[in-house]
């Protein structure tokens, strides 16, 4: 059965059990939200402005790390996070474990217990949410970094730290429909609303005593790594030092360039002449050398003739969706979920979104080569531009000889692309290959996090594995990405011949 809400509880230890005095310890607010038959009042009411709705769904996919913002599952709804209680562990004669009750009771250490309710839990998405409210908390990191990391605008991937996972527990999970259904109670608590279910008093105190003997074993936990002479846990030191404060430092000028990215949208939007929000933060054409290499001087001669033929296949609706859009009065489409939606209606099938051709985000985006389903018709750029095709795969072996022939390339123009990982599965090599051609500043291909400019610079990466995407940039920008699909191993473009069979979309 499908639980309508699940809680999910992190801290250094935590409890369901408000009823051992000497154990836990609440504060009258705190005894609002528990559950097991008692009041449940809505915290945000107290903090929501009047006809503004503060608990809604967000993106989730910079708390998950394999979760991306164009995700279906990455749309979460988190109703609320507080401090649920606090603990502290009694001395036990008769224990024998190896860690004695004196040595964990020996800075009568307090244990904070937060609980987390939502509709459901991504992988890691408990952990990362506690690590950032640790990491603002201890001032590692500045709290606008709420803004970042929930923006639907913003496309840059900046994940949340990964708190520790000791301590983390699956919680109560309710079953509120199904429990009217039945008129049965289907979670452990005292409750008279219905006869049937787990509402005994003796099932109630088991459950509560299971979860007390549950609790101490995961605060001995915590001092399994021993502590210092002051008393501060080892595995607090070693989270610190190797999980948070490394983030802190990585995250800090992402959050910079967040603001300026933030600063210049406001900016823009004082302004009656508008440019995209990114542009306006780039350097001029002008700073940049316009001198094409000779060894990618064919293959982009061949990009703009087949650009200016007005015959590049249109985008897929699927791929569509890994895009980003401009920022014009012809071009407004900048929600996930709008996208998300178009791709399902069939006017605007051809495209998630309205594209102004010529700037940064305005894109062409199709594939070449082998396909990997057997007796299917060739790609239609095959047929379109043979001579183009045929020169791509030869400008990979000049870039890479002792690289294995690549069965397939995208072509790409003038595309950004928001942080995505390729889908199927490499076969016959585990890495593609990506280069830029063209006169455009900026559009650095991101992998996980770190920046590679690929301006007549060939990168390889594992686009299968590795989450990618595309920095802001302007200008004339077109990308090559050479790789070989699942059910092409043993098929090298290069050696096909292209532009004799029938086509297809």
């Amino acid at each position: 059965r499908e639980p309508k809400k699940k809680r999910s509880r992190k801290g250094e230890s935590n409890s369901n059990d408000d009823k051992h005095d000497d154990f836990i310890s609440v504060g009258k607010k705190d005894k609002e939200c528990l559950p097991h038959g008692r009041k449940v009042d809505s915290p945000a009411k107290a903090f929501e402005p009047k006809g503004k709705r503060v608990l809604r769904r967000k993106r989730f996919h910079n708390f998950c790390p394999n979760i991306l913002a164009h995700d279906f599952l990455a749309y979460r709804r988190m109703d609320r996070i507080y401090h649920r209680g606090t603990i502290r562990l009694q001395h036990e004669n008769n224990d024998s474990e190896s860690i004695s009750a004196k040595q964990v009771t020996k800075n009568d250490r307090p244990f904070v217990v937060f609980s987390l309710t939502g509709d459901l839990f991504l992988r890691e998405q408990a952990l990362r949410v506690m690590g950032l409210l640790i990491a603002i908390c201890r001032g590692a990191i500045d709290s606008d970094i709420i803004d970042c990391l929930f923006d639907e605008e913003y496309t840059n991937l900046v994940p949340a730290p990964l708190a520790p996972r000791l301590g983390l527990l699956s919680g109560e999970a309710t079953y509120m429909t199904w429990e009217g259904r039945l008129k049965t109670i289907l979670s452990a608590r005292l409750c008279n609303i219905y006869k049937k279910g787990w509402n005994r008093k003796e099932i109630v105190n088991a459950v509560e005593k299971w979860e007390y003997s549950l609790l101490k074993d995961i605060a001995r936990g915590w001092y399994w790594d021993g502590v210092t002479d002051d008393g501060r846990l080892l595995s607090e030191i070693d989270w610190l030092q190797n999980v948070l404060h490394p983030w802190a430092q990585k995250t800090r000028p992402l959050l910079e360039d967040y603001r300026r990215w933030k600063a210049s949208k406001e900016r823009n939007e004082s302004t009656i002449e508008k440019e995209t929000d990114d542009q306006s933060l780039l350097p001029p054409l002008e700073s940049i050398s316009h001198d094409v290499p000779e060894i990618f001087a064919k293959v982009l001669d061949l990009l703009r003739k087949a650009d200016a033929s007005g015959l590049w296949p249109s985008t897929s609706p699927k791929r569509s969706l890994v895009m980003v859009t401009t920022n014009s009065e012809e071009s407004n489409v900048k929600s996930i979920a709008v996208a998300q939606s178009a791709t399902r209606t069939k006017e605007t099938r051809t495209s998630a979104y309205a594209y102004k051709e010529g700037e940064g985000g305005a894109s062409g985006s199709f594939s070449v080569g082998v396909m990997p389903d057997l007796g299917c018709n060739q790609p239609k750029g095959n047929i379109l531009f043979p001579e183009l095709v045929k020169a791509a795969f030869e400008l990979e072996r000049a870039l890479k000889p002792d690289r294995e022939p690549s069965s397939t390339i995208a072509i790409n123009r003038n595309a950004q692309f928001r942080p995505h990982t390729d889908n199927g599965a490499g076969a016959g090599q585990s890495n593609s290959l990506i280069v830029g051609l063209g006169n455009y500043v900026g559009g650095e291909l991101v992998v996980e996090g770190a920046k590679k400019d690929i301006r007549y610079n060939a990168v390889e990466f594992d686009g299968w594995k590795e989450r990618h995407w595309t920095m802001p940039f302007q200008g004339e920008r077109y990308s090559l990405v050479w790789f070989t699909p699942k059910g092409c191993e043993g098929m090298r473009g290069i050696d096909m011949e292209f532009g004799e069979a029938t086509t297809t979309d």
